[in-house]
């Protein structure tokens, strides 16, 4: 049932997107629209939408080896906007979304927010940033104040692998 849930979540944000213009392939993070679209795309190679935990390793449990952590900020950070986020990842591939692959997956950063729940797909939005084509650095605008960044790593349909795979720091922003 739950995979159904996460299944029809998926098609419903998939119906409502506008194809985007931008087909370039750049290391930041792609608009909410343009990820949509890219994961409409990524769902044409992934059965129409369908999220299959069942194919892949488990999303929760043990991911003994596997760390996931920011390169730069460092915890603690006083930083300016724009905001240079590099990721990292030890123990998984990095891959782009759009197939489930053995010990692999991409990442998500949330911003404000708290880790996802393993299993369940990572909400595309302004505050959950999607890096679905692999990438691992980024530029973001924050205002100024102190933030959250929570860097969340899931599967190849997006679906999260859990609080055990992401880490949150805080930073402020001058």
């Amino acid at each position: 049932m739950k995979t159904l849930t996460a299944a029809l979540l998926l098609l419903a944000l998939l119906a409502g997107c506008a194809p985007s213009e931008n087909t370039e392939n750049t290391d930041t993070a792609a608009s909410p629209a343009a990820e949509m679209q890219t994961q409409a795309e990524t769902s044409e190679h992934a059965g129409h939408g369908e999220t299959k935990t069942d194919d892949h390793v488990a999303h929760g449990g043990d991911h003994a080896g596997h760390k996931i952590f920011f390169v730069t900020p460092q915890d603690g950070a006083k930083v300016s906007s724009p905001l240079k986020v590099q990721m990292g990842i030890e123990g998984m591939d990095v891959k782009p979304a759009g197939e489930l692959a053995e010990n692999s997956g991409h990442h998500h950063l949330i911003i404000d927010g708290a880790p996802i729940e393993a299993g369940v797909v990572v909400p595309a939005d302004e505050t959950h940033i999607h890096f679905g084509k692999g990438q691992t650095e980024t530029e973001v605008e924050l205002s100024p104040g102190e933030h959250t960044l929570t860097l969340q790593f899931a599967d190849g349909y997006h679906q999260s692998y859990g609080p055990e795979m992401s880490t949150t720091i805080r930073v402020t922003v001058e």
